[in-house]
């Protein structure tokens, strides 16, 4: 069995990208973690299929490293849009992509080669929750700030974010009994009213190099608890992201694509009924 794909990443945030606009490819959870495994595997934080959409060209069904269903991801639909909008899959610089959160509208901004650089995303209109929420994580009691971004998100602001507790207090705020569907964790810190730097631990994935819809809640509660202004740029550990906070939120930064290949499934140990390819 042979899957073709392609690696790609968004300010680090990594991906293996699946196209199948036949629908003739079934992940199971299984064989995204394989493909996603860095050691035995292709490596990344998810996979991404390129599935025909409902109400869009195209539709996201993106799955994070654990083979779990995320609603919404930042970094993903760039690489998404840069693949199709690269491959005339989408068409023109403006396009809708439906995800599990909704449609999305993406715009491509291309380099002097044509090729898609960057990519701006309307993630839509926040859902502001409870910006003081008092946790008890592992009898360490932490305050956090709660937002949807299509996915949910709790944010917290410390003095340093280089040594922040991601490793220990993520895992127990992402599993904390608030949260039942789990939750992303970001800790960040304001370094100006235009910049925000930030660590992430991911649902399902753990501590990533960026995540998009972490770094659109950071800047909305950093605005909304006066911390930044509506125009921030995030810096994570793989790079950094533009945010725009209006009536809705819109991220902008890169997407790349490393390389494509043609993987051999038997080779990753995978059984032969966990993934039909037609």
């Amino acid at each position: 069995m042979h899957l073709d794909i392609v690696k790609a990443h968004g300010t680090g945030n990594d991906f293996v990208v699946v196209e199948d606009l036949d629908e003739a490819v079934e992940l199971d959870e299984a064989t995204v973690a394989a493909l996603c495994d860095r050691r035995r595997g292709v490596g990344a934080d998810g996979v991404i299929r390129v599935a025909p959409g409902r109400t869009a060209p195209v539709f996201m069904d993106h799955r994070n490293a654990d083979g779990s269903h995320p609603e919404m991801c930042g970094n993903g639909i760039r690489v998404l849009a840069k693949y199709c909008f690269d491959r005339g899959i989408l068409n023109g610089s403006t396009a809708v992509v439906e995800t599990r959160a909704g449609a999305r509208t993406v715009v491509a901004h291309r380099d002097a080669a044509g090729h898609v650089c960057q990519v701006g995303v309307d993630m839509g209109p926040p859902a502001v929750g409870d910006l003081a929420a008092v946790l008890d994580a592992g009898g360490r009691t932490v305050t956090a700030s709660l937002v949807g971004i299509g996915n949910p998100h709790a944010v917290m602001f410390v003095d340093d974010v280089a040594a922040a507790p991601v490793h220990e207090v993520g895992p127990l705020v992402e599993t904390h009994d608030a949260f039942p569907d789990g939750v992303n964790v970001e800790f960040a810190t304001v370094d100006s009213p235009g910049a925000i730097s930030m660590r992430v631990w991911e649902r399902g994935v753990g501590e990533t190099a960026s995540c998009g819809t972490g770094a659109c809640a950071v800047a909305v509660v950093a605005a909304e608890t006066g911390r930044a202004s509506r125009r921030v740029d995030v810096s994570l550990p793989g790079g950094t992201l533009h945010i725009d906070y209006g009536d809705t939120v819109t991220l902008t930064g890169p997407a790349v694509e490393v390389f494509s290949a043609r993987v051999d499934l038997n080779s990753l140990g995978i059984a032969e009924d966990a993934v039909e390819v037609g």
